[in-house]
């Protein structure tokens, strides 16, 4: 049984939760595979309102944390991406935002080469499940944003190599970030789903460089989404100087 927590006044409840759980992982409380009670249990347990537990938890799915699985509930299944919640405030700074952008255009493609050469038909399948989800997620931006990520994910399990896995799922409460940019605009939704049909495609043809390319293409292409939203600042492909413009490049007086 989870045992009840004090809640600072400074800190927002559902931040508490997620703090909680992630100092019961740390200590072997709740292991990966473990289910967790039900909200109304849980809610009690935790002395807070079930609004409170379904925030967390919304926050815990679209990171990857956690499954609902039929008939099972919801499980654990990623604690790599707790850790990285300490303060969500210091994700949303240009810079860092500008690094996670980095951080993607140098994994990414990488990633994709190797899951066109190593992909299994389960590997396929699950990308392909990706895509469909988001299909059906177009206009949702929170089942949007849970469909890329899984995207991603399931690329770099297709890739089978256990360390790409390992840093996607580590690095994908940082992705949340970036991806939660792109995905203001409506008409984007197709528009990067397609990029993901592409990727899908090369990586089903076997295609390494085709794949690398794919994604190339797609990281550049929520890059430049991001950009037009104002969240970060183009620092393009070069380290950035002294007074360079947030646009493609103009001359300046």
């Amino acid at each position: 049984m989870i045992t009840p927590i004090s809640i600072p006044p400074t800190v927002s409840l559902a931040g508490s939760i997620v703090h909680e759980i992630a100092r019961l992982v740390a200590s072997g409380e709740i292991k990966p595979g473990d289910k967790f009670p039900p909200e109304d249990d849980l809610a009690e347990q935790l002395k807070v309102g079930r609004s409170t537990i379904r925030e967390a938890f919304r926050v815990f799915q679209m990171l990857g944390v956690t499954e609902a699985k039929p008939g099972r509930g919801t499980i654990l299944i990623n604690t790599a991406p707790l850790f990285a919640l300490i303060d969500w405030s210091q994700f949303t700074s240009a810079d860092l935002i500008n690094d996670i952008v980095e951080a993607r255009l140098a994994l990414e493609p990488l990633i994709a080469a190797m899951a066109a050469r190593r992909a299994d038909a389960a590997g396929l399948k699950r990308i392909r499940d990706t895509i469909e989800a988001g299909r059906q997620a177009v206009g949702d931006a929170e089942a949007s944003i849970q469909a890329s990520l899984d995207f991603h994910t399931a690329v770099a399990e297709a890739s089978r190599n256990q360390t790409l896995l390992l840093m996607t799922r580590l690095l994908r409460s940082l992705y949340f970030e970036s991806t939660r940019h792109s995905r203001r605009e409506p008409q984007n939704y197709t528009a990067l789903l397609a990029d993901h049909e592409a990727i899908f495609t090369a990586i089903r043809n076997k295609d390494s460089k085709a794949a690398a390319a794919a994604s190339r293409h797609h990281m550049r292409h929520g890059l430049s989404i991001v950009l037009k939203s104002g969240a970060v600042e183009d620092r393009g492909e070069k380290p950035r100087r002294s007074g360079a413009a947030s646009r493609p490049r103009k001359s300046r007086s």
